[in-house]
């Protein structure tokens, strides 16, 4: 697939050089070039600085060829702008925008777009770990609904990267709690005894 992503911060960039990892050409565009210190040095795509929603920098980016677009800046306004332009200029199949207000997230909706809101996941998964809880989460990505669950993680897993674990097929290692406090499940996070995995799977 050609992908591009809209920001290169620690999700971006993640994104890029996992989705890179994979086989798949990708284009990455931020405003700041500091920002992709963050990128592999191995990454084959494209690195691209400037305003994310610029038509011309989306060109450069190759949008008219692009199977999918992943907005996610740390502006929600940002996010919008460049998943509208994709979405209903360039006809990507595929746009998907992170948010992080979610009194926000009914403006996205009412676009046709995709959206994901790490705020509310984020919550959920604290409360459960603090309450002793199963987590019992769920938002909706499109048609798509997702599911996510916590569980310890595995005496094998223990020490071991985020990349070095290939124990989940159906499911994808979302994120992982460390005292309390939720970091995504980056390839070179470690886990450690007393984490809590966060696990993602796609239900219907």
């Amino acid at each position: 697939m050609y992908i591009i992503i809209a920001g290169c911060g620690k999700v971006g960039s993640g994104l890029a050089n996992k989705l890179s990892r994979e086989g798949h050409d990708v284009a990455i565009i931020d405003s700041d070039p500091e920002n992709f210190s963050k990128i592999d040095p191995d990454f084959s795509g494209l690195k691209l600085v400037g305003v994310p929603f610029d038509q011309d920098v989306l060109k450069n980016a190759g949008i008219d060829k692009a199977d999918a677009v992943a907005a996610v800046t740390p502006e929600d306004n940002v996010n919008i702008m460049v998943s509208q332009i994709a979405k209903d200029i360039y006809g990507v199949p595929r746009v998907l925008a992170r948010i992080y207000n979610p009194a926000r997230e009914y403006v996205f909706h009412h676009f046709g777009l995709e959206t994901i809101c790490p705020t509310n996941i984020t919550v959920d998964i604290i409360s459960a770990v603090m309450l002793g809880q199963t987590l019992q989460a769920a938002c909706t990505i499109g048609s798509n609904t997702v599911s996510f669950r916590l569980e310890k993680p595995d005496k094998a897993f223990i020490g071991q990267k985020i990349k070095e674990i290939k124990a989940y097929r159906e499911e994808f290692l979302f994120a992982v709690v460390k005292s309390g406090e939720l970091t995504f499940a980056f390839p070179d996070t470690l886990v450690e005894k007393e984490d809590m995995l966060v696990l993602a799977r796609k239900i219907d």
